[in-house]
């Protein structure tokens, strides 16, 4: 692996606010430790670990990172035939329980259905607790289910940019796999002016960090929003009706940090940027920024979303956004660097 080592942990985090922090040097920094030659010692991605908390965090060069991801890809279609399995007994059990019980009210007063009535009694509970300890087993794994769409982004960028990474670099990669309504991603809770309560969530579930082979810093990021709603209200007969709505829509976030020798006034370029983006239509510019030695660029997506390789329908190619993302971030670059080329010439 040359000089780069694995560092794979997975760890819960606390509470994150989707804020970059292009130098690593945060409170989810990687840890490395170094051995008496100066090597970077690895900590070993933890399986069972990440199945209790389902955060998964390495840093190393790509190889060992996309062995990392279909070991996650693995595990998720290992736990999605349990998941089925374990529902289909479920289903089996229940119905045998239900035929058993069936059975058992059509017996009569008589000497033989009376021992049929006995003989069967314990079948039948036998089968209702085993239709329990299914449906139990089934609802365990189903907590274990990982979203596909999150670890299929994750290798699908890496293998767009691996040419621009280069084979032993290191890269850092975060995935949360939690849900994006957990209590612990809770932004606040208001009431809108037509008297909906909604809580707002925000997930910052996706980063990825590198240098790439030209010297420039990347960083990738993706943040999952959910606004949740509720209003409960009296009809006219009386009753009352509690209606439940949610909308769901999500940011990418692409950071680059240059040399500023190299981009000279590439903060005064911020109107040429923003012809040069070439994004896919169902894609908005959020918001873009330019600095001296950076570049931020933060996209809307409000429709659905999905991760390829073949993408189905009206949803969002997201791999194919971040490429075009950096694509229209590096055209900015080129610009300057052409003319920083004609100011030397004058």
């Amino acid at each position: 692996m040359g000089r780069h080592t694995r560092v794979a942990i997975a760890a819960r985090p606390g509470r994150q606010t989707g804020g970059f922090d292009p130098y690593g040097t945060g409170p989810y920094a990687s840890p490395f430790f170094r051995s008496a030659e100066g090597a970077r010692l690895t900590v070993a991605f933890n399986i069972d670990r990440f199945r209790e908390e389902r955060v998964y965090r390495c840093t190393g060069p790509i190889r060992e990172l996309r062995e990392d991801l279909e070991r996650l890809r693995l595990l998720d279609m290992d736990v999605e035939q349990s998941r089925r399995k374990w529902r289909n007994s479920a289903w089996v059990c229940l119905a045998a329980t239900v035929a058993v019980f069936i059975y058992r009210m059509t017996l009569d007063e008589g000497l033989e259905d009376a021992l049929a009535w006995r003989l069967t009694l314990w079948p039948g509970l036998v089968l209702l607790a085993g239709t329990v300890g299914c449906f139990v087993v089934y609802l365990r794994f189903r907590r274990l289910d990982l979203e596909n769409r999150r670890y299929t982004l994750a290798s699908q960028v890496i293998h767009r940019l691996r040419r621009d990474i280069g084979p032993d670099a290191s890269v850092r990669l975060e995935l949360d796999f939690t849900p994006v309504d957990s209590p612990e991603k809770l932004l606040g809770k208001h009431t809108t002016p037509s008297g909906w309560e909604a809580e707002n969530f925000s997930d910052p579930w996706f980063s990825l960090q590198t240098r790439l082979l030209d010297g420039t810093h990347l960083r990738i990021a993706m943040v999952q929003r959910l606004m949740k709603r509720s209003r409960t209200r009296r009809s006219a007969s009386g009753k009352y009706k509690t209606k439940h709505r949610q909308d769901s829509w999500a940011l990418l976030q692409v950071q680059l940090r240059v040399k500023a020798a190299r981009h000279q006034d590439l903060a005064l370029l911020e109107p040429e940027a923003r012809q040069a983006m070439r994004l896919p239509g169902d894609v908005a510019v959020d918001k873009l920024q330019l600095g001296e030695d950076r570049m931020f660029l933060r996209t809307l997506v409000e429709k659905d979303w999905d991760a390829g390789p073949n993408v189905q329908g009206d949803a969002v190619d997201a791999p194919k956004t971040v490429v075009m993302m950096l694509l229209s971030l590096y055209q900015v670059l080129n610009y300057s660097r052409q003319l920083r080329q004609q100011a030397k010439a004058s």
